[in-house]
């Protein structure tokens, strides 16, 4: 069978880092063996699966770029890639009734109150709970009974006795169960609707899926479905179960940690390809440990067998600093086309927009700090003023601001090279290094301490501004400094 994975999130939440790293890997993989990749819709949990929930999903996929070959929008043949829309189609009743024939599974028709008996049972002999397999006793003529009489059932899968299920997993070797603490468990629910463990086994050998990628939390599920791909007479796949993300505690990620949703991050000003080259990296890293990645480098140099068993501990300051590196390394015309998204109404307006942008590239960690670092450029000299006065002022600073003041007289131009002469001139003259002669010039003509590259800046402010906000800030340092 040509190599063919699938990624098949449920539509009970939204798109979340997990999920994401899962998508990457299954898309990473399949690009390197030159598979097909597959979207599936896994919605049999019908009263938590939404709509909203789905579409969310598609978005955070889109936003990422990653491509799939078939799924619910791009169909091969007459194939359904949601579970709800087969389970219409009555895709999986066939692979019941075969299991149920072959003798693998059978009617089971236990109430609540009986299996909570036997749970009771179990629990005060201090043994594991496994079902006591009551409904196999029937005779096939009184299932029959039962069955016209409508009584309330389930479909159980009948698990071998005195086996042992392997897991052949490509990142964790050989793993083994004893199907003897195995439960016979429930493949069709009480109201028709199969159960995640039967659908997904079903639906990965409908469409002739060869690779399994998934989290670890899913290699319990792993026995009862190859039990499931052996009943059935399907080829087995490839299973890689990765790692568990971790939050900084080295707890299970959750948004206390920082996680969020896809969506959120790509609103907040994050770009797919440092989401994709962080999320690759959790669990997996490259032989020469390098850190930044391309999507064409990331699936020339992967290696399923390199992911490490270990959890892996998301770090959003991490993910925060990658960012930034892919931020300050756009073209100008493309981070100008990111930016403009999230531009507030006020600053849309302002003269030399796109000169401005490309000034504060260097500092932004996401897109969206985009209006805070543009402020400096949409503050009145009143503004400045202001906020220089809550500021402190040393001694050495109000030596610069005086000799600044001074060298502006007169000044009738104003270019990147005259800033950085004025910032050359009054370091030679007072004798002092540059972040001495900087931070206060910074201070009063911006009113703040820290910002963008300081010569971008302040060539982008009108020369009538500087002076006007030097002047009254140097009246103010005179009139306020003790004689």
């Amino acid at each position: 069978m040509p190599p063919k994975l699938r990624f098949a999130p449920s539509p009970t939440g939204n798109l979340h880092i997990g999920s994401v790293r899962t998508a990457i890997f299954n898309w990473v993989w399949a690009t390197s063996l030159g598979a097909t990749l597959v979207l599936r819709i896994e919605d049999t949990d019908m009263e938590r699966s939404t709509p909203e929930f789905e579409a969310n999903i598609m978005d955070g996929l889109k936003w990422l770029g990653l491509p799939f070959d078939e799924g619910p929008h791009h169909p091969k043949g007459t194939m359904k890639y949601r579970q709800s829309e087969r389970i219409k189609d009555n895709a999986y009743a066939p692979h019941v009734a075969k299991l149920i024939e072959r003798g693998h599974a059978y009617y089971a028709f236990e109430t609540d109150e009986e299996l909570d008996a036997e749970r009771k049972a179990a629990e005060d002999q201090g043994i594991a709970y496994v079902y006591s397999r009551k409904s196999l006793a029937y005779t096939p003529n009184e299932v029959a009974k039962k069955l016209d009489e409508g009584q309330p059932h389930v479909i159980r899968f009948k698990v071998p006795q005195n086996e042992t299920i392997v897991v052949n997993d490509a990142i964790r070797g050989d793993i083994s169960f004893d199907a003897g603490l195995l439960s016979d468990f429930i493949i069709v629910k009480s109201d028709g609707v199969p159960t995640y463990n039967f659908a997904v086994v079903v639906d990965d050998a409908d469409m002739g899926i060869t690779h399994v990628v998934r989290g670890e939390d899913h290699i319990s599920n792993t026995p009862k479905q190859l039990m499931i791909y052996h009943a059935l007479g399907a080829p087995i796949p490839t299973f890689a179960h990765l790692p568990i993300i971790l939050g900084q505690d080295r707890s299970k990620l959750s948004k206390r940690h920082g996680a969020k949703s896809v969506t959120e991050y790509r609103d907040e000003g994050f770009l797919p390809d440092a989401l994709i080259n962080y999320l690759s990296l959790l669990g997996w890293s490259p032989p020469d440990e390098k850190e930044f990645l391309s999507r064409t480098e990331l699936c020339e140099l992967f290696d399923i067998a390199k992911i490490n068993k270990a959890g892996a501990v998301f770090d959003t300051v991490k993910l925060t600093w990658m960012n930034k590196h892919y931020v300050a390394n756009q073209t100008d015309e493309a981070l100008i086309s990111l930016i403009h998204p999230f531009l507030s109404n006020d600053l849309k307006q302002i003269p030399q927009l796109d000169q401005k942008i490309i000034s504060v590239r260097d500092t932004l960690e996401t897109l969206s700090q985009i209006n805070h670092y543009l402020g400096v450029y949409n503050q009145s000299n009143n503004d400045v003023f202001e906020k220089f006065k809550l500021l402190n002022i040393s001694a050495t600073d109000s030596q610069v601001i005086a000799h600044v003041a001074q060298e502006l007289k007169g000044m009738t131009q104003w270019t990147p090279g005259i800033a950085q002469s004025l910032i050359d001139n009054t370091m030679a003259a007072l004798n002092l290094g540059k972040g001495k002669v900087m931070k206060p010039i910074r201070k009063s003509m911006t009113g703040d301490e820290s910002g963008p590259n300081l010569v971008d800046c302040l060539a982008l402010i009108p020369l009538e501004d500087i002076v006007a906000r030097v002047e009254m800030i140097n009246d103010h340092v005179k009139s306020t400094t003790p004689h």
